[in-house]
């Protein structure tokens, strides 16, 4: 997968829906096992969910320092 780097600027909710999109990506469309509510797949038995799983953590990363930025 090629990658490029882009800027985009997104709200706090707005990278929110992102995330509850990816995540729900992650369980109805990728994921074949499932257990209330999330995907039973382990970090590293499948390439696809690995990316999402980290594209989310990447985003909740920028979430949290927006949030922390605004309360200073």
């Amino acid at each position: 997968m090629q990658t490029h780097e882009s800027a985009v600027r997104l709200s706090p909710d707005e990278i929110t829906l992102l995330v509850e999109a990816l995540d729900s990506h992650e369980y109805w469309q990728l994921s074949n096992e499932r257990n209330d509510g999330y995907s039973t797949i382990e970090d590293g038995e499948d390439e696809e969910i690995d990316a999402v799983r980290a594209l989310t953590a990447k985003l909740e990363g920028f979430r949290h320092a927006q949030l922390e930025g605004s309360r200073q």
